[in-house]
């Protein structure tokens, strides 16, 4: 019975807290510059503003970032 009960605390604990929907910040990002588009494949990666690592600027553009900085993100 013990087990049972720690079973449905857990599960309730990960539905509540696990599940959080990720919201891009409206100064980070812009849904109207989203596009499909070619980048060459060279490497030179930048850090978005939404603190993701792309493969380098043109990336970045196209999905729609506002900002990024030269480098990966830590």
């Amino acid at each position: 019975m013990k087990k049972t009960a720690f079973y449905l605390f857990a599960l309730l604990a990960f539905s509540l807290l696990g599940c959080e929907e990720e919201v891009p910040r409206a100064d980070c990002f812009d849904p109207e510059r989203v596009r499909n588009g070619a980048c060459t494949l060279d490497y030179r990666p930048v850090c978005g503003c939404d603190g993701k690592t792309y493969g380098n600027a043109c990336a970045a553009d196209l999905a729609g970032l506002k900002s990024w900085t030269a480098g990966a993100c830590n």
